[in-house]
């Protein structure tokens, strides 16, 4: 019986440890350069990250973004910036297809927005609009950041349930 219980409570502590690894904290990278209209050849980049544990990986869904910060020209914009909607990165079938965002025209002078791609991230892209009638679009690359090393606490629960495990084979019968 106790055999039984110390087995029962080292695989939930293993598990409790594993399980919220399938959800976590996504981080990217997305850079790109306007290559039409009166900003050609300027540059742009920045970071977002959200949490994918909402993800159903069926149709298209849209996860908002826990963080962001983009910069364009010598600007930097983050999530506090005057938006027509929230930024959320986009998923079609599960698969990352890019982030939403657009930033309004009227502050600053200049507007922008990020569009995701129909069917991967390869056909996103960068356009803008000034308050003077100037447009144009760009191309977006996004990189996935490493992957963060397991937290101080999981490695604890995971010994933990380690140490159990091995204290229930170790009982004489």
């Amino acid at each position: 019986m106790m055999k039984s219980l110390i087995k029962k409570a080292a695989l939930i502590a293993l598990l409790s440890s594993v399980l919220p690894a399938q959800a976590a904290i996504q981080s990217w990278q997305v850079s790109g350069a306007v290559d039409s209209g009166h900003y050609n050849g300027t540059t742009y980049q920045g970071q977002f990250s959200f949490d994918d544990a909402g993800l159903l990986s069926s149709g298209t869904e849209l996860l908002n973004l826990s963080s962001l910060q983009f910069n364009f020209g010598s600007t930097l914009f983050d999530l506090g910036t005057a938006a027509l909607a929230p930024a959320t990165a986009v998923f079609q079938d599960g698969v990352f297809t890019g982030i939403e965002w657009s930033v309004d025209a009227t502050n600053p002078a200049i507007g922008f927005s990020l569009v995701a791609g129909w069917s991967d991230s390869s056909d996103a892209f960068f356009a803008y609009d000034t308050s003077l009638g100037l447009s144009g679009a760009g191309n977006l690359t996004y990189t996935l950041s490493a992957v963060p090393e397991p937290t101080q606490s999981g490695m604890i629960l995971i010994g933990l349930g380690l140490m159990g495990y091995i204290a229930a084979r170790r009982q004489p019968k």
